[in-house]
This record gives structure tokens, sequence and C-alpha cells, in this order.
């Protein structure tokens, strides 16, 4: 008898309301200028739940939740694109 699967999350720690709550905080951190590293959210959790988890199950709690993981500017704010201009083009390979 072929059906459909029975699907959901059946072994989660926590609700996805609580992992929106639980996260939240770190959220709050990070507006003020902190931080939130996976590490640091794993520690919480781990705190929170009384035993250890796994760094993947971090990761995948933050993807559920629309977390991204943010990088450096391609260029640094102070740069002068025409002065870098003037430079490649006096720099040329002999």
């Amino acid at each position: 008898m072929a059906g459909p699967g029975k699907g959901g999350r059946r072994r989660a720690y926590l609700t996805r309301e609580e992992e929106a709550d639980f996260l939240a905080t770190f959220e709050e951190r990070a507006k003020s200028g902190q931080v939130a590293t996976a590490t640091v959210i794993q520690r919480a959790l781990e705190k929170r739940l009384g035993h250890p988890v796994d760094k993947s199950m971090i990761s995948k709690m933050l993807k559920r939740h629309g977390w991204r993981k943010i990088v450096p500017r391609p260029a640094h704010e102070e740069s002068d694109p025409e002065r870098q201009a003037a430079f490649k083009k006096n720099s040329r390979k002999r």
C-alpha cells in the first residue's frame, strides 16, 4: 500500500516558535553591535537544553529561520576608485 510519507519534524529539540524566540535574543544583541556566532548560539542552546548538540543542528536551525552569513565589504570604505584606475593606467606590465 503506497501512500504519502509522514513528513514533518518529529525529532526536534524545540518547536519553530521556540526556536524563533530563542534566536530573537541574539537578534537584539546584534542590533546593539554584538556579533552572534554559531558557537555562541550553540553554547546557549546547550545550556537551555541541558545536553550537547551538534554544530550542524545549529546551522540547520539558522538556515530554517532565514539567517545568513554576513561577509565583509568587497572594498574598503575609504578607497578611491579614481586613484586606483589612475594607478592601473600608469603601472602596465612591461
